[in-house]
């Protein structure tokens, strides 16, 4: 009965479309008259029972009778980390770095994305079988992330698979310096022949650079045609990159065309939720919910969140209300908690706020300088690109001090270790001995 009935629906369904949707679809188990199929994740049962369900029930109810009724089910995907396991681990290889929290566990799926969740779930077990898929979204709404957890995911499930994931920008100034070099067949065979997944992200930023788009062009037929598997990332659709070449447009055209929607406000809350979790910080519900509320974007509401993680650090306590000041500046607070970081080093190393943020280089200011910088990212997790507009100095300054200091700390500094608890104790000092 199970193999009539699959026979029966292969004859009403195109070849094409037997082999994209049905591959994995087979019949788990029938009970009385109730047929259950089963495929392989969630993004491919949505898509039969919209797209086939009429088929389906004609062959079920043709064979089995008009009382006949069926279901689709589908195999759970399972956490690729596991506990037990090889006792030695091949260590995969990174052709690019890859962000280790970006991850599919990580990702907050709502309505918004869940379609392109589950195709990303679906092409990290069967890379290359949608190819090429191109995701699109308006900023900050997840590409990023879903990429590089797709990348992460294959690279811990597969140790074997070399991953490289870099945005347009990243390729380009690459392929500019490898001619320059002179070892352009380098670069070539990086991205063509040593990867097996290619993710280019903010592919928008090639609009007008027609020598990238060439050899970017070159790149993706030769992947495609090994039937590697090609991501590419943008804030907008195929149609609307715009001076790009018409043939590049095809491509990009002809695999998997992925959209993220914008998240409602269930899904901004649950969002910060994550977020919080993440940071291992416990922040009120109604003040994420006020969050949810002001922002629209989840990458704002990260910005925002990060605010009042910096200022509940630094002050020692967190309410509505203040929070409602910082992020929308209806009644400013004492101090902002960048000056207040900026106070206690003047403090602790005796120079002054603007001492700090100036170009000296005495031995007292650049330690504030350094120690601040490592303070503000590792204990108040402002972003090294945030830490650098409150010192006054360049984001590379910033990761090269934070890695000094962290260098010193590794190598057991005492003197930076006091320096830091002394910025802890200063802190809560002032947060208790103040009124808002």
């Amino acid at each position: 009965m199970k193999k009539e009935i699959i026979v029966a629906l292969k004859e009403k369904i195109s070849r094409q479309n037997w082999e994209s949707w049905f591959l994995d679809f087979d019949i788990r188990e029938i009970k009385d008259k109730h047929v259950i199929f089963e495929v392989g994740n969630i993004f491919i049962k949505d898509r039969l029972e919209k797209k086939f369900n009429k088929i389906i029930s004609k062959v079920v109810k043709d064979i089995l009778g008009k009382d006949s009724t069926f279901e689709i089910t589908y195999k759970e995907v399972k956490n690729v980390k596991s506990e037990a396991g090889p006792l030695i681990k091949k260590r995969p290889l990174l052709i690019t770095p890859l962000n280790p929290k970006y991850t599919f566990e990580n990702l907050v799926v709502g309505e918004f994305n869940k379609f392109a969740y589950n195709v990303f779930i679906e092409a990290s077990k069967k890379p290359g079988f949608y190819n090429p898929i191109f995701l699109y979204s308006g900023v900050g709404l997840g590409k990023t992330h879903l990429a590089q957890a797709l990348g992460n995911y294959l690279l811990e499930s597969n140790p074997d698979m070399k991953v490289a994931y870099l945005t347009s920008e990243e390729f380009m100034n690459e392929m500019f310096s490898a001619i320059k070099n002179g070892n352009i067949e380098d670069f070539r065979e990086k991205y063509r022949k040593k990867a097996d997944i290619l993710i280019i992200d903010d592919i928008q930023f090639l609009i007008g650079i027609k020598s990238a788009q060439t050899e970017l062009f070159h790149t993706f037929n030769t992947i495609h045609e090994a039937g590697k598997q090609i991501i590419i990332c943008s804030d907008r659709t195929p149609q609307e990159l715009k001076d790009f070449h018409s043939r590049m447009i095809s491509r990009f055209q002809m695999g998997l065309l992925v959209k993220i929607e914008k998240p409602n406000k269930e899904d901004l809350f649950k969002i910060g939720k994550k977020i919080c979790q993440m940071k291992h910080i416990e922040i009120e519900d109604k003040i994420i919910d006020y969050i949810s509320n002001v922002y629209d974007n989840p990458r704002l509401i990260h910005g925002a969140i990060l605010k009042l993680i910096a200022y509940k650090n630094l002050y020692g306590k967190l309410n509505l209300s203040i929070a409602e000041s910082i992020l929308t500046n209806v009644s400013k607070p004492p101090k902002s908690f960048e000056q207040r970081l900026l106070e206690i080093l003047a403090d602790i190393f005796d120079c002054s706020p603007e001492d700090i943020i100036s170009s000296k280089r005495t031995k007292n200011i650049s330690y504030a300088r350094k120690v601040g910088m490592y303070y503000a990212v590792k204990k108040l997790n402002l972003s090294t690109r945030d830490v650098g507009t409150i010192f006054k100095k360049s984001h590379s300054s910033v990761v090269q001090n934070v890695k000094q200091v962290e260098k010193l700390i590794n190598d057991g500094n005492i003197i930076v270790k006091n320096y830091l608890k002394q910025i802890d104790k200063t802190s809560k000092t002032f947060a208790h001995g103040e009124s808002m």
